[in-house]
């Protein structure tokens, strides 16, 4: 194993670890796979418990009543240098086109900081606001 994938992958432990500890379920995919991290939590109230919303859903005169709890979807890239590439940001913005999540970010270090970067659209050119922590909708 060399050096620079240790750290990559001690990084991107790190970037989990900041996330479970704020509540978010991981999954960390494939080496190979873009974005790195799969994170989500269920939307919360003000009195911490979670959303549900309730749907009846008829399908050939058969009623169904469900209970769905509606998540809050975020994608991260972990990145030491904080650089996404070409082919990464084209990827990104696809993404967040197709609606396939409620925010995608970068993580990186900033003297030894961990830092996130939520990648947006705007103009149809991708931009990245800087936040010290990843940012929840509530909580």
């Amino acid at each position: 194993m060399n050096r620079s994938y240790r750290i990559g992958y001690r990084f991107q432990r790190r970037v989990v670890k900041h996330l479970k500890e704020r509540g978010f379920n991981c999954v960390v995919q494939p080496k190979s796979a873009f974005p790195d991290i799969v994170a989500w939590k269920p939307f919360i109230d003000s009195s911490g418990r979670a959303l549900a919303v309730k749907t009846k859903i008829e399908i050939e005169n058969k009623t169904s009543d469900n209970i769905l709890i509606p998540y809050f979807v975020s994608l991260i890239e972990c990145k030491v240098n904080k650089y996404l590439s070409k082919i990464e940001k084209q990827e990104a913005k696809k993404i967040l086109e197709e609606g396939r999540c409620n925010a995608f970010y970068v993580a990186y270090r900033k003297k030894r900081k961990l830092k996130f970067g939520e990648i947006k659209i705007k103009n149809q050119e991708i931009i990245i606001e800087h936040k010290e922590k990843i940012p929840g909708y509530l909580g």
